[in-house]
């Protein structure tokens, strides 16, 4: 707890210094704290996915990142110790309940990033993509030794640039630190309701980012791409809510570089494209000064989402097949981008692809729906909602715009998780944000949030401090049994990886491998010294589409190319 601690601060230092500088940049000099936090992460994720097509994110990157962040320091000291002070206002601004509730809750959030990694997605390419970024960089054709590394995400990016992997590998907590600090915005929201009893909408729907905890702590030990998306999502949410009518041209650029900063962390939330344009066409005479700059850094990031997957899988637009501007050896080859497109599109259903092809769409909805333990529950759930929310929005007329806004968006994104993957957990902010409206509104006491707060943090204290069984929710046996706290962890926790794992050298053709044979998962590659990949996989892939990883020339920093066995 203490090592993450000690990273905290200074992933809180650093991404306050470059978010002023970016404030300065482009004029944003009104921005809260948070705001502030967010776009200077978005900028050293900028920074950092530039550097990884020319180096390693490794100490070189590091020391010239640190000295870059001195020298915005000493141009922005009057303004840094303003940003302080406010924050130090801030907290002291809460009543004394919420300041000890909120330290509580930061401690379990120490606590939970402190312990084992939960999900299994960590174990397949979390780690090793996070590991190549830190010791090459951006790889061509990386993702012919592994599918899944071609998922490379913006987040993991940012995740290089701030775990020191030179110095220990116990440091992939940047997840479990903006949910502390999202929580922490939340929490003014709930004292605004306690103090001055405010009624707004916004402000109850905000306050469920601490009273979901125990959906959130497993997953921020971890650094999943999905906490913050969720994060800024809900955040985005609040600021319409809140400012529909009364948009400032500042509101309009953060919540477009906020939106910018979701697509490079996961490009699959297409729908949040849909924000600023929608804002844009209903305030276009006050926004349209802006859009130049806006355009400006649009273009920048779509170049790097563009050339990252150029440069991994040989696709501009990856997973999409239909674009291919270069002709590459390392391009992956297109049965492999046919499987990773059908094997993500039936794994929502849990069925093969030859299943569901034979299933008509009433048929499918049915198997969706019908499907065990959370995911039929989600499923349901997600169904209901869409339903109910319209009647909702009818009834409540004075956030009749920004909630149809709302409700469009979540419209949107099942109709392409629809097209691609609808699993549950793709559509999970809109269900939180959704059911939260739902809730909020319909029971907009500050009761409500006086019981679920404490009694949220109880059931987080429980499943965080004592094992237990998760089997009656999933069939995953890799995530049947919590992540636990341990008291070693007070001052170092647990390594990035949940297991440990045994690795064997292995060799096909020019490629030497190191395969993680004590463990089932398919998949599966842990932290191992590079390259990882499963043996089983490799022989699946030779035997059924006949092809196999080769290095392009032998050194692994110039990348893997995929040979067909017809040309043996």
């Amino acid at each position: 707890m203490l090592l993450i601690l000690i990273s905290w601060l200074y992933i809180f230092s650093t991404a306050t210094v470059w978010g002023i500088a970016f404030n300065n940049l482009f004029k944003l000099k009104d921005n809260n704290y948070l705001i502030t936090q967010i776009l200077g992460l978005f900028s050293i994720t900028i920074f950092t996915a530039i550097s990884c097509f020319f180096t390693s994110i490794n100490i070189g990157f590091y020391s010239v990142f640190i000295l870059t962040s001195i020298v915005l320091a000493y141009f922005t000291k009057k303004q840094l110790k303003l940003y302080l002070t406010q924050v130090k206002i801030r907290f002291f601004s809460l009543n004394k309940y919420l300041q000890i509730t909120f330290s509580i809750f930061g401690f379990l959030c120490l606590a939970q990033a402190s312990t084992a990694p939960y999900i299994i997605d960590n174990e397949s390419y979390y780690l090793q993509t996070i590991k190549w970024l830190n010791e090459y960089g951006f790889v061509k054709g990386l993702s012919n030794l592994h599918l899944f590394f071609a998922q490379t995400s913006g987040w993991h990016i940012l995740q290089s640039a701030l775990n020191f992997s030179f110095l220990t590998n116990q440091l992939n907590d940047l997840s479990a630190y903006i949910y502390c600090l999202v929580a922490f915005y939340s929490f003014e929201k709930i004292n605004l309701i306690f103090k001055e009893n405010s009624t707004q909408i916004a402000h109850f729907f905000i306050a469920i980012i601490p009273l979901v905890s125990i959906l959130f702590f497993q997953f921020i030990s971890a650094p999943s791409p999905d906490i913050p998306v969720f994060l800024f999502s809900f955040l985005l949410f609040y600021i319409l809510l809140k400012k529909w009518n009364q948009l400032s041209v500042i509101d309009f650029k953060n919540i477009t570089f906020i939106c910018f900063f979701i697509l490079l962390i996961k490009i699959s939330s297409v729908y949040i494209v849909c924000i600023p344009i929608i804002l844009l066409a209903i305030n276009y005479q006050k926004f349209k000064n802006s859009l130049g700059t806006l355009l400006g850094v649009g273009l920048l990031v779509l170049a790097i989402f563009i050339g990252k997957n150029q440069w991994i899988t040989g696709y501009p637009l990856f997973p999409l097949q239909n674009f291919k501007w270069l002709t590459t050896d390392y391009s992956l080859p297109e049965v492999y981008q046919a499987f990773f497109f059908k094997t993500n599109k039936v794994y929502a259903y849990k069925i093969s692809y030859l299943e569901y092809q034979e299933l008509s769409v009433l048929q499918r909805l049915q198997v969706w729906l019908s499907l065990p333990k959370l995911h039929g529950i989600f499923n349901k759930l997600i169904v209901v909602l869409i339903i109910v929310f319209p009647f909702f929005i009818l009834l409540k007329k004075k956030y009749y715009q920004p909630l149809l806004a709302i409700y469009f968006l979540a419209c949107v994104q099942l109709v392409v998780l629809f097209m691609t993957s609808p699993q549950y957990r793709f559509f999970l902010v809109f269900i939180l944000t959704l059911g939260a409206l739902l809730l909020f509104v319909i029971f907009q006491k500050k009761i409500l949030i006086k019981i679920a707060l404490p009694t949220s943090l109880i059931l987080t204290c429980l499943i965080l401090f004592f094992p237990f069984k998760l089997d009656n929710f999933t069939t995953n046996k890799f995530t049947q049994n919590n992540s636990s706290f341990k008291f070693s962890y007070i001052l170092f926790p647990h390594q990035n990886s949940k297991f440990n794992y045994l690795y064997q050298k292995e060799k096909i053709g020019n490629l030497e491998y190191n395969n993680p044979y004590n463990q089932e998962f398919f998949w599966i590659t842990g932290d191992g010294e590079l390259p990882v990949v499963k043996k089983e996989q490799l022989e699946y892939f030779k035997n059924k589409y006949h092809y196999y990883p080769q290095l392009r020339t032998g050194d692994l920093k110039d990348g893997f190319y995929s040979k067909s066995i017809d040309n043996d």
